[in-house]
């Protein structure tokens, strides 16, 4: 069957690659076409993947003259694809910071229609850089030459409950994946903040959730299906022969392959008791330890310019607990009301404007002003300490939280010790890059925000580790994009500051979110370099990109952001 395909990809390549006409048998041939066609076939021998006689066979059988043994790859430039595209749509990130014209969208509806494609631009030349929702800061699936939307390969497949396990298709956004879950009294162990992304996309770049006993989401993962121009499509399973390939597979940024299906562990829905409060340096150094061994969920929001850290915890409720209330949101939104009302008099009423609606209004006066935004920090402390109190609710409610308007985002990912040892490096970086704010008058909204995981076993993670108790912290920066006239210079400071922010990260040891390293924040005489140094350090890139060049040797999924970052 693999040998009827490669047949016929060659006839419809000769067929429509002028001046070629098919060989004998097929045609007449003009004298030379032979070599002309030897020529077009001949590079790798890793698409093919034969012995010398299937080669020799292939070749043969066309009419075609070649030596036994040698390595052929299609070579068909001129050939039309397989379904049609749209051609120069606009893209762009979901924060719009990041932005892109492709010259050609490709969108297939089923599986066999995606397999084509990805061989027929393996033949051409042609990118089809994978995307999904576009919820990359950093814009990592964006290519002008040409992307593949996952946005049909969608749907829930089925879920197992003997196993406990749901398969769907990469194109399925987690939020559907919640739903589907939630009749089957089922849910996910872990997942992000926002559940609008697309399950390829949030896996292939080892995103997270926060609890230092959990992992990455991309450890989930239980069995994938690749389509790869390389070795074709690949059926890879955490027990199967190529379990390797599988937790390569697992984190790949969309450079190995696409992922079409994934299967998912699951476990019993549950119920989460959540307690949020404010707290100091000194105490928290006192008690950190303390709360990730005891908290299922673990996450801080330092305040710049404050001595306030607001800590939210959770654990699985039990049974008849009840939560102690907080203030009325009416109370709790006061210092920033009162603030907005001193500094712009005529803001009008503030009814139903919410905490992050109310912050946006007050950063936008003056967004780059420091002392300005210390004001709304000291303000929001304020928001946070009238907001200490309790709650219980289902996990897929209690997980999900505001992340605030359009903003520039740098997040990285560093080690911590272990569970029964953090190292408090975790409370030293943040303590370290809030007095580098301060110190250098940098304009840094609140929050700066701090989450935790167990290791990942996929090699590319941030947080991969060979040794099952390791721990990593990710802490990510931002500055709001408050208004489009000012997009520009919010910009360039963000860039300084997230400058910052990756000098510490190479400090203590770490990496960056794939979805959130930016090529901007590494401009600048030997910092590309410097980049790249410290992703070797971290992670076996030298194996990665061997792989890569095994499944993708045209490099038809691969952009400037990976390529560059990840160049040898």
């Amino acid at each position: 069957a693999m040998w009827r395909r490669r047949h016929q990809d060659l006839r419809r390549c000769l067929a429509s690659a002028c001046p070629l006409l098919l060989p004998a048998g097929m045609g007449a041939s003009p004298a030379g076409s032979a070599g002309a066609t030897t020529s077009l076939l001949k590079a790798s021998a890793s698409y093919h993947r034969a012995d010398a006689s299937c080669t020799a066979a292939l070749v043969a059988g066309l009419g075609l003259a070649a030596a036994a043994g040698a390595g052929y790859r299609l070579r068909c430039p001129g050939e039309p694809a397989p379904i049609e595209a749209d051609k120069a749509v606009a893209m762009s990130n979901w924060s719009g910071t990041h932005t892109a014209t492709a010259s050609r969208v490709y969108s297939p509806e089923t599986q066999s229609e995606l397999e084509e494609l990805v061989r027929w631009a393996d033949r051409t030349g042609q990118k089809i850089r994978p995307i999904g929702t576009g919820l990359s800061p950093n814009g990592l699936a964006l290519e002008s030459r040409g992307m593949l939307s996952m946005a049909q390969l969608d749907g829930v497949v089925k879920v197992d409950m003997q196993r406990q396990t749901i398969t769907v298709r990469a194109g399925t956004r987690v939020s559907v994946i919640l739903e589907e879950l939630q009749k089957h009294g089922l849910t996910l162990e872990n997942f992000s903040s926002i559940t609008e992304q697309q399950i390829g996309g949030w896996t292939q770049t080892s995103a997270h959730g926060t609890g230092a006993r959990i992992p990455t989401v991309d450890e989930m993962i239980t069995e994938l299906t690749l389509v790869t121009p390389g070795r074709g499509t690949l059926k890879l399973s955490a027990t199967g022969p190529d379990a390797d390939l599988f937790r390569w597979a697992r984190v790949g940024m969309g450079t190995l392959g696409v992922v079409s299906e994934v299967t998912l562990k699951c476990i019993p829905k549950f119920m989460l008791h959540e307690r949020t409060y404010c707290t100091t340096e000194a105490d928290l150094r006192s008690n950190h330890a303390r709360l990730l061994q005891t908290y299922r969920h673990v996450r801080y929001m330092w305040v710049p310019y404050t001595d306030t850290i607001v800590v939210v915890v959770s654990d699985v409720a039990a049974p008849g607990a009840s939560a102690k209330a907080g203030m009325p949101e009416a109370e709790r939104l006061k210092p920033l009301q009162g603030l907005l009302r001193e500094l712009d008099p005529k803001c009008g009423s503030l009814d139903g404007d919410n905490f992050a609606q109310l912050r946006e209004k007050v950063l936008v006066l003056d967004p780059l002003n420091a002392a300005h935004v210390a004001r709304v920090n000291k303000a929001e402390a304020e928001f946070w300490r009238r907001s200490e109190g309790e709650r219980i609710g289902d996990s897929t409610a209690i997980l999900g939280f505001e992340c605030g308007g359009s903003q520039w985002v740098l997040e990285n990912c560093f080690p911590c010790g272990t569970i029964d040892k953090p190292s408090l490096a975790d409370i030293d970086y943040v303590a370290e890059i809030k007095g580098i704010i301060e110190r250098e008058g940098i304009a840094a909204a609140s929050p700066i925000e701090q989450r935790w995981t167990s290791r990942s076993t996929s090699p590319m993670s941030p947080a991969y580790s060979p040794r099952a108790e390791d721990i990593f912290s990710w802490v990510g920066v931002i500055m709001y994009i408050t208004d489009e006239a000012r997009a520009p210079a919010i910009k360039d400071k963000f860039r300084d500051y997230a400058m910052r922010h990756a000098d510490l990260t190479f400090k203590y040891g770490g990496a960056f979110h794939w979805a959130k390293v930016d090529l901007d924040f590494h401009r600048g005489r030997g910092r590309m370099e410097d980049l790249r140094f410290h992703l070797r350090k971290r992670f076996d890139v030298s194996g990665f990109l061997e792989l890569r060049k095994s499944l993708d040797p045209q490099n038809i999924f691969g952009n400037r952001l990976t390529d560059e970052a990840l160049k040898a």
